[in-house]
């Protein structure tokens, strides 16, 4: 299902169910009543937990149950645990799953990735766990997690690099790299980081990630049309990506 398309149901889902809500209150099957203002919020925040469970955005979904859980603190009679005490509970479950869940969440993501590209492309699947190979390889699998991580890629016939960084700044130097064919990819699955790319001046970078909570420097920069095209693909939560060139 295409993203707009689900995000449609998902919005017209949630403004049915909105309904439904408002009826009971009114009619007394709910003994509370809501202000216009925290009825808009739910209807906001009730959109957002259901984009973030289909996408397997573990830190989105948790959040957004976390401040739907608040607003009502008072009839569920937990006002004595806002908001610290949810939101630290939040934090915690939202480590925890992403950890459990992430082979899941890595395999979405790269079925997402897959439409970007024709499958005729020899294009490898990312491999966020092996970091083996080194770096003059032309397939680069890098996993870097609580750590300062520096790379200088070498390699002469560049055509795929996975990155993988967890609570942790990372480095990647691509200017001594080589293209041979016509592109190549950048596959980034980060979260709580900060991650810098140096790459030369004349690569033409289309930035396809998509950036949660987080900041992302990746100016999609098209040159010289004989230069190779590199893709940047995949996500950053709650971190920062920038692409530097030399």
């Amino acid at each position: 299902m295409r993203k707009a398309v689900r995000q449609r149901w998902i919005a017209g889902l949630v403004f049915l169910l909105a309904a439904l809500g408002w009826l009971s209150v009114e009619i007394g099957w709910l003994n509370f009543h809501i202000s216009a203002m925290t009825f808009i919020v739910t209807i906001i925040l009730a959109i957002i937990l259901g984009s973030c469970v289909l996408s397997l955005n573990v830190f989105g979904s948790v959040f957004s149950l976390a401040f739907l859980v608040m607003l009502y603190a008072g009839p569920l009679g937990i006002t004595y645990l806002v908001p610290w005490t949810i939101l630290g509970i939040a934090l915690l479950i939202s480590i925890g799953l992403s950890l459990i869940l992430r082979p899941v969440i890595h395999k979405q993501r790269w079925k997402k990735w897959q439409h970007w590209f024709d499958q005729d492309n020899e294009w490898h699947t990312p491999n966020f766990i092996d970091s083996t190979g080194t770096d003059n390889d032309a397939y680069i699998h890098i996993n870097a997690e609580m750590g300062d991580t520096n790379r200088y890629i070498k390699s002469q016939n560049f055509k795929q690099a996975d990155i993988h960084a967890s609570m942790a700044d990372v480095n990647i130097y691509f200017d001594k790299v080589k293209i041979q064919g016509d592109s190549a990819i950048i596959n980034i699955d980060g979260y709580m980081c900060d991650i810098d790319i140096t790459v030369p001046h004349d690569w033409n970078i289309v930035n396809n990630i998509d950036p949660y909570l987080g900041g992302v420097e990746a100016q999609t920069k098209t040159g010289n049309p004989d230069s190779p095209t590199v893709y940047l693909n995949g996500r950053v939560s709650l971190g920062d990506l920038k692409v530097l060139y030399v």
